[in-house]
């Protein structure tokens, strides 16, 4: 995890109350690095192996009341999230901690999520899926919405095995359905204090893959 959702996670985090409906949202695009292309390979989910780049995926996250913009994120732990290759009839749905964003940026709307998986040593050793992009503001409670993927090349990041097995994908299409009005409270101090933790560490983590295959291309 990087940069602009790396700074929105040290904010803190919400929990929604007294919500009566649920929200979906679902985000898709292409995978642009897979097992195949040199990570992994996938260990503590083995059907991930059968990913290829090129291939459509989803990520469908469901959960109790609503979202708007916000200065901290959202802690949606207990909702569903599924990431979906639907070419290979591959899902990992393993997510415990997931946390969302909704920050205003002008006429945009920039979301960032972060999930993290009770596979391997968890989040905070690379455990975690990860995605950051943009949609028209207006359009936030619409349908097949083009979006745009931020903290290129990964705006999409599913890492598991400790880091080991690193899977990214674009972002280009988004869509959200319900809503209803939701009385936020502040997350407890303990999630907190791990998600930084785990922001802190991944930002370390990438960082050092990166430079290590930069070294290797020298």
């Amino acid at each position: 995890m990087r940069g602009r959702f790396g700074r929105a996670v040290l904010l803190g985090g919400l929990i929604f109350a007294n919500a009566a409906y649920a929200d979906v949202i679902q985000f898709s695009g292409l995978i642009t690095q897979s097992t195949a292309d040199g990570t992994g390979p996938a260990v503590n989910n083995p059907i991930l192996n059968l990913i290829l780049t090129g291939d459509p995926y989803t990520v469908t996250l469901t959960f109790t009341g609503s979202i708007t913009p916000s200065a901290v994120p959202y802690d949606l732990t207990g909702a569903s999230l599924v990431f979906a290759d639907p070419a290979q009839a591959v899902t990992e749905s393993s997510f415990d901690v997931i946390s969302l964003t909704l920050s205003a940026d002008g006429v945009f709307d920039d979301i960032s999520l972060l999930a993290c998986l009770t596979t391997g040593s968890a989040c905070a050793g690379g455990n975690q899926l990860t995605a950051n992009f943009q949609i028209p503001a207006a359009m936030l409670n619409s349908q097949n919405v083009t979006a745009t993927g931020l903290d290129e090349p990964h705006p999409l990041d599913l890492l598991e095995d400790d880091g080991v097995t690193d899977i990214h994908g674009s972002i280009d299409r988004f869509s959200q359905t319900g809503g209803a009005s939701a009385v936020p409270e502040p997350a407890p101090l303990p999630l907190l204090a791990f998600l930084s933790a785990a922001a802190a560490l991944i930002k370390i983590t990438h960082g050092r893959r990166h430079r290590a295959a930069s070294d290797e291309k020298i």
